[in-house]
């Protein structure tokens, strides 16, 4: 049986990065490094979720409207992947960080998890809303 997600309060982490080091032709592996800048664990898993969650949807022909896998192949996917000694880093990774931040959505109502453009879209809104208080008087 999947498990269900819950909101959790993190904990710990910060992203940190220098701005020049930002490009828009970053692939996935540097965008987590970022993101995950302190813990290489977390780091990883979040990586291998995340390309895992993109194969398996484009395996399965469910790319529209966006990469999806049910609750069913996820757990499949961690338990095969993580085994039982590291499943929960792997949980703690998609329930306290990739669905909080946006880059994965879960809905509970058709058991599916999705890569979101949350993540991509609450960056604008952060870039704008500096911005925005950059040029007040």
């Amino acid at each position: 049986m999947p498990r269900r997600p819950k909101t959790r309060k993190r904990k710990s982490g910060y992203m940190y990065f220098i701005a020049d080091g930002i490009s828009s032709r970053m692939n996935i592996e540097e965008v987590v490094k970022v993101v995950f800048s302190r813990g290489e664990s977390y780091r990883r898993t979040a990586q291998i979720i995340l390309e895992e969650v993109k194969r398996l949807a484009v395996m399965s022909g469910r790319t529209t409207p966006t990469y999806n896998i049910t609750s069913d192949e996820m757990s499949e996917f961690i338990k095969r992947r993580f085994g039982r000694r590291r499943r929960s880093l792997a949980y703690k990774v998609l329930f306290e960080f990739l669905i909080p931040l946006g880059m994965i959505k879960y809905s509970p109502d058709e058991k599916r998890y999705f890569l979101s453009r949350e993540f991509a879209l609450a960056l604008k809104r952060i870039g704008d809303s500096y911005l925005r208080w950059l040029e007040a008087a």
